[in-house]
């Protein structure tokens, strides 16, 4: 992916459940961490066919064959000065001959993956994991048991999925002061259009770019809120490009504010639910997830917290009504649980206070509730906060 800046013309997302046991660590060493890396393909081919050949000599030799993978629980996490999740060098083994017909079954699939990679990469093709996945659909029960095949085989190869011949899915989407071209193709105004923006598509790494005029990349945590600020051209007052992850962010989604944050170096502010899952989603586009595993780290962003804050709805400039608010279930509070941990681990003390109070009030309120207040709007109100800077 290509980002191109150019100058203003005109402009008016944890899965952190159980954070007990991680390790947080003030500087990383790259010998304590289990990051996968991008291999060229003819390098991940030869390391599936050591792999066979010392499959095939433990046979031989009449031992047991095992595969050694990292880790991926949250004893094994380990977070670097700026709260970014990794893995460290903890291990776990799949053996053939394993205590049980499921632990077999487990190492037998791995193989099935490592075969659908190996025919991938020698054939130069890349898919996505719903495509992995009903190629080898007699071989698996449903979609997630694949996926997490597939982050066994990452914890175990070392390699991102990227250089295992698999793409993400398209999901979540962007629009406001961008311009989008994909390799071959015309550019696409993201300003204009329908009130839907962009679909971002799963292959970014043939993508384009080019900075429209502006200042801000705002992440909303839902479509709706998404589809409604399209529909107000929110970035005709605030010079910004718009995206949604459409809840937890898929792995396209942080690869694209990745790019934004490490080329155009804009502030990513991220709008959000007033309730522990809202702050978990963000969390997650800060962090990564231990789910992530190997690869949390890599599509981690310095996310900014503009809202829902205590004092959207509790303070002076709060005026949400009390049918907006309704109180915790338990899914919440396991939840609550789990973010408070990382929290802790983050040592930011704004933060602090905000989940000390949003478990003080016990109750939640959704993005909409901002704009259920007359004449102030929600996007007047996404603009005040801006300019006043009332993000963390």
């Amino acid at each position: 992916m290509q980002v191109v800046d150019v100058p203003v013309h005109n402009a008016r997302n944890y899965m952190a459940e159980n954070c007990q046991g991680e390790e947080r660590v003030p500087s990383c060493q790259a010998e304590e961490l289990s990051d996968a890396r991008h291999l060229p393909k003819e390098e991940v081919i030869k390391l599936i066919e050591n792999l066979a050949l010392a499959f095939i000599t433990s046979v031989s030799d009449g031992q047991d064959p095992q595969l050694v993978l990292v880790k991926r629980s949250q004893k094994n996490v380990i977070r670097d000065s700026g709260g970014r999740l990794h893995l460290g060098k903890n291990k776990t083994v799949k053996r053939l001959f394993a205590r049980n017909a499921a632990g077999a079954g487990r190492f037998a699939k791995i193989w099935q993956v490592l075969a659908l990679i190996q025919r991938l990469l020698a054939e130069s093709k890349v898919v996505t994991q719903r495509e992995g996945y009903y190629t080898l659909v007699n071989h698996f029960k449903n979609q997630s048991e694949f996926n997490a095949t597939l982050q066994d085989v990452v914890a175990l190869t070392g390699c991102t999925r990227a250089s295992l011949g698999f793409h993400a899915s398209s999901s979540g989407a962007i629009a406001g002061l961008v311009s989008w071209k994909m390799e071959g193709s015309d550019p696409i105004n993201c300003s204009t259009g329908t009130t839907a923006g962009m679909q971002i598509p799963g292959v970014t790494d043939k993508v384009t770019l080019t900075n429209l005029g502006a200042r801000y990349v705002l992440v909303v945590e839902k479509d709706a809120i998404f589809t409604y600020l399209c529909s107000q051209r929110i970035w005709d007052t605030l010079p910004c490009i718009l995206v949604t992850g459409c809840g937890y962010p898929p792995l396209s989604v942080r690869m694209v504010l990745k790019h934004l944050e490490d080329h155009l170096q804009l502030p990513i502010l991220g709008l959000f639910d007033y309730n522990p899952h809202g702050l978990r989603i963000l969390l997650t586009y800060k962090h990564g997830s231990t789910r992530m595993g190997t690869e949390a780290h890599a599509y981690a962003t310095d996310i900014k917290w503009l809202g829902v804050h205590h004092d959207d709805i509790f303070g002076s400039d709060g005026t949400v009504p009390q049918s907006s608010l309704q109180p915790w279930c338990l899914s919440d509070r396991r939840v609550f649980s789990g973010v408070a941990a990382v929290v802790e681990h983050m040592g930011n003390p704004l933060y602090t206070r905000e989940i000390r109070m949003m478990a003080e009030k016990n109750v939640k309120a959704e993005i909409e509730a901002l704009n259920n207040n007359g004449f102030d709007s929600l996007e007047n109100r996404i603009v005040r906060k801006v300019l006043r800077k009332s993000y963390f």
